[in-house]
């Protein structure tokens, strides 16, 4: 698949989300070489079920935070999910 354009705005907000979020050692981190996400199943079930209640958001920040992937590769997974 090609990868689609950003608005500028997009790069403007995952450099400045990169820049002020807590610097912490993630419990699943991605591959950088593949961008590949892996989770626990535990996780995975958590992560539909708050797509099942309508809060995507919640997913997206969740994936975030226990992979350390950017919002773009976190949106993106969340995104597989559905």
């Amino acid at each position: 698949m090609p990868k689609r354009s950003e608005p500028p705005i997009l790069k403007t907000l995952e450099e400045l989300y990169e820049k002020e979020r807590k610097k912490i050692v993630p419990l699943y981190p991605f591959d950088k070489k593949t961008g590949k996400i892996e989770l626990h199943e535990d996780v995975m079930a958590d992560l539909k079920f708050f797509l099942l209640v309508g809060n995507k958001p919640a997913a997206v920040k969740r994936v975030a935070e226990l992979t350390g992937a950017g919002l773009r590769m976190s949106k993106d997974f969340v995104d597989g999910l559905q």
